[in-house]
């Protein structure tokens, strides 16, 4: 890449960083596809491994306080882990269209389901039986694309927690999964010397500047917080569906 595409590329860094802080997603919908449309999908996954586990660590910290009140959290966690396995080892084989049209879909009904219910957090019977599933496609959505944050962030949306547990339980499970897709990457030789020091460079302007994202969200009430959630939901959305066509 040239010094041209070096920038554009540590702009979505930085952009994804700030919203990363401020929501606790969306630095790899921001980066990842920024990065692919210069180096290709499978390397802009790598690359944003890293940074990525680095932006959650820093958030998990961040609001460590509330991490007894996340119901169900080691669970999901475990499961997310496991499809990042899954995932990780069909990121050379798969059809990156049909699973991006598949992310799509799911969070279209999502979305669909959000704006019309009159209450929109999840039933008993889906909080005890969708939570396996989910976990496992967030998961192998994360070790296949690295994008699985609007998955995950849809789930814990609707079971309608404050802004801090729904932070840490989001950050939390995408630590554990992204430290398995690290493992698992590491495991398979998929590192090259130009993934590792994009990786490296993407991590640090992540460390600098998720502060000020974490700023920004303190200062958001639960209406706006929700609805910059789920602008960023829908934001992906429409990423996914123009890249799966």
């Amino acid at each position: 890449m040239n010094v041209y595409e070096l920038l554009i590329v540590a702009a979505a860094v930085i952009l994804g960083s700030l919203v990363k802080g401020t929501t606790g997603l969306g630095l790899p919908l921001t980066a990842v596809p920024v990065i692919a449309s210069f180096v290709g999908v499978q390397d802009a996954v790598v690359i944003m491994a890293a940074p990525t586990a680095v932006s959650n660590a820093m958030l998990v910290r961040e609001h460590r306080g509330d991490l007894r009140f996340a119901e169900g959290l080691v669970m999901f966690a475990a499961l997310g882990s496991l499809g990042a396995l899954i995932g990780v080892w069909l990121l050379p084989r798969i059809d990156d269209q049909l699973l991006f049209l598949l992310l799509a879909l799911v969070l279209t009904t999502f979305l669909v389901w959000k704006f019309t219910a009159s209450e929109p957090t999840w039933s008993p019977n889906v909080r005890k039986w969708g939570k396996m599933p989910v976990a496992l496609t967030c998961g192998l959505a994360q070790g296949a694309t690295g994008i699985s944050g609007p998955l995950v962030a849809a789930w814990f949306q609707g079971l309608g927690v404050s802004r801090e547990r729904f932070v840490v339980s989001n950050t939390a499970v995408f630590l554990l999964t992204g430290i398995t897709q690290i493992i698992t990457l590491t495991a398979t030789n998929q590192w090259s010397s130009q993934r590792i020091i994009g990786s490296m460079l993407a991590s640090l302007v992540v460390a600098i500047t998720l502060p000020f994202g974490i700023r920004i969200g303190r200062k958001l009430n639960a209406v706006r917080f929700d609805l910059a959630v789920s602008t960023i939901i829908a934001a992906c959305t429409v990423s996914l569906l123009i890249r799966a066509f």
